[in-house]
């Protein structure tokens, strides 16, 4: 239907039959729901409103309601419901709060009884700018008398008992790992269920696990929005990662919307330059490279995966130990010679005492004879695979990354050097197996912020921090950084006085000659 008059009903049963015509047409409710072009109406003059309605919306819109029409054939054969997931990425400004609003009012005017969800990563994002969206769009609506809100929700006008109403309504709440109750009880059989997310990049992974719980009846909706501001997480693997074939992803770049600032835009652009993180995030609707708070770049961990090994014989070989004891925590292995990071097994274990891990590094050293053997202590079970291994006679050089740093003004403990180090190692040439995903995907989720003395001193997410994040401990990457915990000598060192290295032989050595 064109843009233009809305249609005049005569009678209320006129208006039913017209709204339930869209049922499986949300793009065609949007042009006929809302008075676009009507002389002297709300969204008049023409100059003020949105390009009727954008191309990206109305793309979505038709999406979504070709899955409706496959659903109802599903439905006519007896097969079960597809669930719908969609995850929009976009620049700022784009208009998603406007499509939020017109899929609730859509989805309360076709689907009676339906019930949903609006979530976002804070309460004052609801309460301040998605659903007063809506209030907007409700007082325009041709059906308005049909609804009525409140500050976090929108129910059908006709329920006054509390019981009915929550059977026929959207509710606007946050919603964490410890209080879950807003999506538990969400099952509705004889219905849809929406859930729709707002801000998606900030939500815990957590909760993302809890929405899907609630896609088990009824004809199912799961449609995230977010600026892409992290290149790891639940968001992320939906648009790009693991989750990605389950998903309708659509990116919104700002500068192709009709009423966005394109000068402010091209500010942006010029002052971060046009392959700019953030550029990608702020306009093209993106994933950075890095995220925000990002401590390495996920373009870097690729490189690294993809580089030719550059062996060198002269350096040591390093084996990290990061111990751990029972639980979900894994004991792993990792070797590591001058660039190489990448030719020598990486060996895991869980459930092991602290013998038995001895026992595992010894097999490791028996094996590939490393020059040396660094283990963590941290308060874990390293202290009894140390003296395990001392008393084998091993040489183990025993560190403990919550120490103090002794360059305070730059780091807050030895953990943040190690990691610098290894970063730095990674820019400098360092390869590292293209096979193993979970060391990349550990490498790139980790977190830092700058803190105290005027703003200069970096602090690494702590491993409990990181591990209550994600879900799980990031131990292989550990074992990694731990290679860098001591700085060793070359054995080209170690065969001859320092003094009597020629300058030639200092000068095809392009890193420190004590190698790390």
């Amino acid at each position: 239907m064109p843009a233009g008059p809305r249609f005049r009903a005569d009678t209320e049963k006129q208006l039913a039959e017209f709204i339930a015509s869209f049922r499986y047409n949300p793009l065609g409710y949007v042009k006929a729901a809302f008075p676009w072009g009507e002389r002297n109406g709300p969204l008049w003059p023409p100059a003020r409103q949105p390009r009727i309605i954008e191309r990206w919306q109305e793309v979505f819109l038709i999406k979504l309601g070709e899955h409706m029409a496959e659903n109802a054939v599903r439905q006519e054969m007896g097969l079960d419901y597809k669930v719908f997931r969609a995850a929009v990425t976009s620049g700022h400004g784009v208009g998603k709060s406007t499509l939020i609003a017109w899929l609730i009012l859509f989805f309360m005017s076709t689907r009676p009884e339906c019930r949903g969800v609006v979530t976002a990563n804070t309460q004052a994002q609801l309460e301040l700018k998605t659903f007063p969206e809506l209030g907007k769009w409700h007082d325009m609506a041709i059906n308005k008398h049909w609804f009525a809100r409140t500050a976090t929700q929108f129910y059908f006008a006709a329920y006054s008992e509390e019981i009915k109403r929550k059977n026929y309504m959207f509710n606007a709440q946050t919603v964490s790992t410890e209080t879950p109750e807003g999506f538990q009880g969400l099952h509705n059989l004889e219905s849809a269920v929406v859930m729709l997310v707002d801000e998606a990049s900030g939500i815990d992974e957590k909760v993302m696990e809890i929405i899907e719980g609630a896609m088990t009846d009824g004809e199912p909706f799961i449609i995230k929005f977010g600026n892409p501001t992290r290149p790891d997480g639940e968001f992320f693997e939906c648009c790009e990662g693991k989750y990605a074939h389950m998903y309708y992803h659509q990116s919104v770049d700002s500068r192709e919307v009709s009423f966005t600032n394109k000068e402010a835009i091209a500010d942006i652009i010029r002052k971060y330059g046009d392959g700019s993180d953030e550029a990608k995030v702020r306009v093209y609707g993106q994933f950075p490279n890095v995220a925000f708070d990002g401590f390495i770049p996920t373009a870097l961990v690729s490189e690294c995966q993809l580089r030719e090994v550059w062996r060198d014989d002269n350096a040591p070989l390093v084996l990290g130990v990061d111990v751990a004891r029972y639980g979900n925590d894994r004991t792993v292995l990792f070797g590591r010679r001058g660039r190489d990071g990448r030719t020598w097994p990486v060996w895991e274990f869980k459930g092991l005492d602290s013998v038995q891990v001895a026992e595992k590094v010894a097999e490791w050293a028996i094996t590939y004879k490393p020059d040396a053997i660094v283990v963590e202590n941290a308060g874990n079970s390293g202290a009894g695979v140390i003296d395990t291994l001392r008393h084998w006679n091993y040489k183990v050089f025993e560190v403990y990354p919550g120490s103090r740093s002794a360059q305070p003004q730059l780091y807050d403990r030895l953990r943040e050097e190690w990691w610098v180090a290894a970063r730095q190692w990674m820019y400098d040439g360092g390869c590292l197996d293209p096979g193993d995903t979970e060391l990349f995907s550990e490498l790139t989720k980790l977190r830092y912020k700058v803190a105290r003395n005027g703003g200069t001193q970096l602090q690494v997410e702590a491993k409990e921090e990181m591990k209550k994040r994600i879900g799980y401990s990031p131990d292989r990457a550990d074992a990694f950084v731990l290679t860098f915990a001591q700085r060793f000598t070359r054995k080209n060192v170690w065969n001859a006085p320092q003094n009597a290295l020629s300058a030639r032989r200092r000068a095809i050595v392009d890193y420190d000659v004590m190698a790390v």
